[in-house]
């Protein structure tokens, strides 16, 4: 056996075999163990290593491992040998009794002590530098007489009354924080108009709340919003008219008669269909056969032809109309809020409007304003978690309903992350309305070149565009 020995011992007892034999494996181990603890102290400065009392306080901590073979070796050798290889102080109880055979091959010697304790319902108890091991159920009595001792001596300690009184929290917000904190016979009470809390309890519990109330009450962070809304129009429209007309007259008048009996004289004229509200004849009083004008005509041309004795008339009438519009609205809302608090803000107007309810009549106010609602909060990179909600209405007069304008609402609802000072968009709307209509004479407008003449057109389009900009900064207390 090169790296093991075998310590045995009777079951009846420990025998001088059996110490001999473990006493020469605790020497043979002494070497083992050295080397390990010295390629440790290789890696860390002396200060810094562990000691064997912080192995058995810290799990995550590692003895040194070693081999082991026990064979019916009483517990308390045991005990006594790792206590020889680690130096720490090992008490064992006297009712602690028992055999161990075990055999472990590098394994950390704090692993294997453990490995024994709980293979006999073993625990360890540290005080100072010394190590008690004893069974389970004392470790529970004595906890148990532990607390029932400290419940007594709470229970003998005198009731004292304390007022702490608060500069930035509420009182009422942290009362039951407080409550938690009071002993089974401690009470605590808000005082609203000095923004106090009133305890009383025991003077060891006071000066906890003390501590504790100290670190809350504290000024909270403030950040300053800005919002930046950019609301931007553009329209276009454009609308070409074409109106022409012609009349043709054969009669004795205008010395043109057909020669026939009948029809002796003839009247041909393009005739505009009746009751239409646009104007229907030309300049020479010729009605228009094809009425295709331009409704709010910016510019015109009118051209009027006859012949010498006014029997053929033609009078055309081309309209045009183009408009182009830009337009650029910013709304600027700025608000401070706390930390971890909502802020609100709004801008515009309340519209009345009257409702009927069981027979009675009532106003009741819609709002179509700007309003933002944002409740920030700090985080520990410096960063600025925000809830926004930002609602932008506003009334549309050109489409009422019993007088009142309808409402055309935008709103943004969102959750966002901004570092501090940084500037983020938390929403964009875009709309484009393209609209074209085109006024004809059925099967005519189709004639190719001269189609032109039978067919009006009108063309519009609508760009809208919204953009929603907010920047907070966090102010220096």
């Amino acid at each position: 056996m090169n790296d093991r020995r075998r310590t045995t011992a009777s079951r009846n007892g420990p025998s001088w075999r059996g110490i001999t034999a473990l006493l020469a494996l605790a020497l043979f181990l002494s070497p083992l163990v050295a080397p390990a603890q010295q390629q440790n102290a290789n890696r860390l400065p002396a200060d810094q290593l562990p000691t064997e009392a912080d192995i058995l306080e810290d799990p995550t901590l590692d003895g040194t491992p070693i081999d082991i073979s026990f064979v019916d070796v009483d517990i308390r050798d045991v005990v006594r040998f790792f206590s020889q290889i680690t130096g720490i102080n090992l008490v064992l109880d006297p009712n602690v009794g028992g055999v161990v055979t075990m055999e472990l091959f590098q394994v950390p010697w704090d692993a294997a002590l453990e490995t024994v304790l709980a293979s006999h319902g073993l625990g360890v108890i540290v005080q100072r530098n010394i190590v008690r091991i004893t069974s389970l159920s004392t470790l529970a009595e004595e906890a148990s007489e532990r607390a029932r001792l400290a419940d007594q001596n709470l229970a003998a300690q005198p009731l004292v009354t304390q007022q702490i009184e608060l500069s930035y929290a509420a009182a009422e917000e942290l009362l039951t924080l407080t409550e938690r904190q009071l002993t089974a016979r401690g009470d605590v009470v808000v005082d609203v108009r000095t923004n106090s809390l009133i305890i009383r309890d025991t003077a060891d519990s006071i000066t906890a709340l003390e501590t504790l109330l100290d670190l809350l009450d504290q000024p909270a962070p403030q950040v300053n919003l800005k919002a930046r809304i950019v609301e931007t129009t553009r329209e276009f429209a454009r609308e070409l008219g074409v109106q022409w007309g012609f009349q043709s007259v054969a009669d004795a008048a205008h010395g043109n008669t057909t020669g026939l009996v009948f029809p002796n004289n003839l009247t041909v004229r393009g005739q505009n269909r009746p009751g239409s509200g646009l104007e229907a004849l030309g300049i020479g009083g010729t009605p228009f056969a094809v009425n295709l004008p331009t409704a709010e005509a910016t510019s015109g041309i009118a051209l009027s032809m006859g012949s010498i004795l006014d029997s053929f008339r033609l009078d055309v009438s081309l309209s045009a109309m183009e408009s182009s519009g830009r337009g650029k609205v910013i709304s600027t809302p700025n608000i401070t809020a706390q930390n971890n608090q909502e802020a609100h803000i709004e801008s515009g107007q309340r519209i009345p409007v009257q409702v009927l309810i069981d027979n009675t009549a009532s106003i009741q106010f819609i709002n179509a304003n700007l309003q933002l609602t944002v409740t920030p909060q700090i985080t520990d990179e410096d960063t600025i978690m925000l809830d926004i909600v930002v609602d932008k209405s506003e009334p549309d007069f050109t489409r009422q309903v019993n007088g009142v304008p309808t409402i055309f609402t935008r709103i943004a609802r969102t959750r966002v992350l901004v570092r501090n000072g940084g500037t983020t968009v938390i929403g964009g709307i875009f709309q484009l309305t393209v609209s074209q209509v085109e006024s004809r004479v059925p099967v005519l407008h189709r004639i190719p070149l001269i189609g032109w003449l039978f067919r009006s057109e009108t063309v519009a389009q609508n760009n809208n565009e919204l953009l929603i900009f907010i920047t907070p900064q966090i102010l220096e207390q």
